[in-house]
């Protein structure tokens, strides 16, 4: 009888015990090369976001205007707060700021907004991919962005200066707006006549 109860004991600990011991080392093992693999990746992603923002910059700025060409320009901690991720200046004195808001659901809208040496807005490029599509995505399409163009940076933008919102698109718009006026904020009080 104290051998059945031994077995059985040996055979209860063999079938709950084990399993947990091998699950507890598969999980460790997977971890680390988790972990290796973050350390392999996170820098390759970090360029690769890099390398957008500049794309993105070259984008809004004068034709001819190279990644190479820009000088990165310092922000203040009031435009960071304010939405302002960063800004460049390109050869001819351009600057273009970027800056973003909480759109629908929250999800970021990003803007890169141009302007020229005389404040004035030369382009704008929304990134409004987080929006839904349709709808908020509009926001992004060059019919809404073009209405920004020549707008001076002397007075913040609003719904009907210098476009309307898109109706059915109102949180998504309104991001935009705050974007482009945290965008303004900064090259007025951060970057005008920049050198």
């Amino acid at each position: 009888m104290a051998k059945k109860q031994a077995a059985a004991q040996d055979s209860a600990v063999k079938t709950m015990v084990v399993p947990v011991v091998v699950l507890v080392v598969i999980c460790v093992v997977c971890s680390a090369i988790l972990a290796a693999l973050n350390n392999v990746t996170a820098p390759i992603i970090e360029e690769n976001a890099r390398l957008q923002t500049l794309a993105s910059y070259v984008s809004v700025l004068p034709e001819g205007t190279t990644a190479e060409s820009l000088t990165e320009l310092t922000v203040s901690q009031a435009s960071t707060d304010a939405g302002v991720s960063g800004a460049v200046q390109s050869p001819d004195g351009s600057i273009a700021v970027q800056a973003a808001a909480s759109g629908y659901s929250g999800k970021a809208l990003t803007v890169y907004v141009a302007f020229d040496v005389s404040g004035n807005i030369t382009n704008l490029l929304v990134d409004a991919s987080t929006q839904t599509a349709g709808i908020g995505s509009k926001t992004g399409e060059e019919s809404f962005t073009s209405g920004f163009i020549g707008y001076n940076a002397s007075a913040p933008v609003s719904d009907g200066s210098p476009v309307d919102a898109i109706a059915g698109a109102t949180v998504s718009s309104k991001a935009v707006f705050t974007a482009v006026n945290a965008a303004i904020d900064c090259y007025n009080n951060d970057l005008k006549g920049a050198a």
